[in-house]
Parts: structure tokens; C-alpha cells; sequence
């Protein structure tokens, strides 16, 4: 099998296809990565800006029950609508 010991004619290729393979890795992987991501969800700001106060999440829960109530609706259509919305900041969500 001449050419795939060390130092044999196959070296210097397999040198080339091994950092071509890495080169592909590299830049495959870091690609995807460089992009931004997408601000969070309204329902995520709103849950992270309560977050530390006790009791506050709980409130939340129970204002959004009784908001889908006045409103006809299921609470998990109010809350499913809200974590669709990305507003960009806590502030702009309750706007």
C-alpha cells in the first residue's frame, strides 16, 4: 500500500484534504452564527422585567385571565398572541 504511510506519496494530499475539510468546518459553522438574532418575545421581556419581585409573574398570570375573560377569549389565545409580538423593548409591548 505504498503511499499511506508517513512520508509516502499520499501525505501531501491527505495534508490538503484534511485543512480543506477544516476550512468547510470553520466556515460552515461560523456563518449561521454571525447573524443577529431576533429581538425577544413580548411575553419573554415581560417575564424577565418582573423577574425578582414576588408575586409579580403570578399578578401577570391572573391580569391576563381576567383580560381574555372581558375580551371572550381563552387566556392561552391572549398569551399566545402577546409571545408572537416583538416589540423590541418591555416598554413598547405594553404600548
Amino acid at each position: 500500500m505504498e503511499g499511506t504511510e508517513l512520508g509516502g506519496k499520499g501525505c501531501p494530499m491527505r495534508l490538503r484534504m484534511l485543512a480543506l475539510a477544516v476550512l468547510a468546518l470553520v466556515l460552515g459553522v461560523s456563518g449561521p452564527a454571525s447573524g443577529a438574532a431576533p429581538p425577544a418575545s413580548c411575553q419573554g421581556l415581560a417575564a424577565s422585567s418582573l423577574a425578582g419581585q414576588p408575586g409579580a409573574r403570578a399578578a401577570d398570570v391572573r391580569d391576563a385571565f381576567d383580560e381574555a375573560a372581558d375580551l371572550g377569549i381563552t387566556p392561552g389565545a391572549l398569551i399566545s398572541e402577546f409571545s408572537r409580538d416583538h416589540a423590541g423593548s418591555a416598554e413598547a409591548c405594553f404600548e
